[in-house]
């Protein structure tokens, strides 16, 4: 049950994401807005089990998890085709960008899409791939931090020096990863310039299906007008971080799914590499 501020957000974040197709819908995957349509959701807190239902033509389904959760519990979900959905509604003062994932940005910026058969391909293969990715010490480090920063910045009872303080420590895991970055830590990067902050299409003529964008009208507002950088995607956006709790400067556009498809491949050879190269190997 949640309480009636909760069902207030919602409704409020549902007349934003109208207007927001209203006036920007152009600049939307066109299978979102379809998969928008086909979910009918409704103007309180959608139940997990009417989400479902609705899911139901795509092969998919949820499940409710308390926010964040390990990476390895993530993908392991998804690559079996079930998409976990916080249970955690944003507050009132973050109606327009949450500083963590809730349950807003999961059903409103990822499910919509799951009725377009490219993308639910593309999500369950990297998934996959991540569930057998090699991980260090520092990928365990970097949730924990990044999970501190977002609920901090997400209480508006924090105070400055909590957030100075968590935001000196995100920059400090950042650095240390930067030296010593598993092959998780490059799919999590590629996971979150696809799947989180995706752009299809050219710089002139993009798409937008990247849930964190979809679900934060204030961002995608910034996005369509140009206001921050928009690079060529490739496999080398596995070496940009990206620690998710505010507006970014700089986002990537592929030209299509099948673009983000190879640089998967890429990725999947240079572990295959790797594991040629390593001494349990020889």
């Amino acid at each position: 049950m949640y309480p009636p501020a909760a069902h207030a957000v919602w409704r409020e974040v549902l007349a934003r994401n109208v207007a927001l197709i209203d006036h920007c819908g152009a600049r939307m995957h066109p299978a979102y807005v379809a998969g928008l349509r086909a979910l009918a959701l409704p103007m309180r807190v959608p139940q997990i089990e009417e989400l479902n239902a609705r899911l139901a033509p795509t092969g998919w389904e949820t499940v409710c998890v308390d926010g964040y959760i390990p990476t390895s519990a993530y993908v392991g979900l998804m690559s079996r085709s079930v998409f976990p959905v916080s249970r955690f509604v944003r507050l009132a003062e973050h109606v327009d960008f949450s500083p963590e994932p809730d349950l807003v940005h999961d059903v409103l910026g990822h499910l919509p899409m799951l009725f377009c058969a490219e993308y639910r391909e593309y999500l369950r293969r990297l998934a996959r791939v991540m569930s057998r990715a090699e991980s260090n010490e520092l990928d365990r480090e970097f949730f924990t931090t990044v999970r501190n920063l977002a609920s901090i910045r997400s209480n508006p009872a924090s105070r400055a020096r909590a957030i100075a303080a968590a935001d000196a420590q995100m920059t400090h895991v950042v650095r240390r990863i930067a030296e010593n970055a598993s092959p998780l830590t490059h799919l999590r990067r590629l996971y979150v310039w696809s799947v989180e902050f995706g752009l299809l299409g050219t710089r002139d003529d993009f798409h937008v299906h990247g849930a964190a964008l979809l679900s934060s009208p204030a961002e995608f507002r910034a996005v369509c007008a140009g206001e921050p950088g928009l690079r060529p995607f490739s496999i080398e956006v596995v070496e940009h971080e990206n620690a998710f709790s505010e507006i970014l400067n700089q986002y990537f556009i592929a030209r299509d799914f099948a673009h983000l498809h190879e640089a998967l491949s890429a990725y999947e050879a240079r572990m295959a590499r790797m594991d040629d190269a390593s001494p349990e190997r020889r």
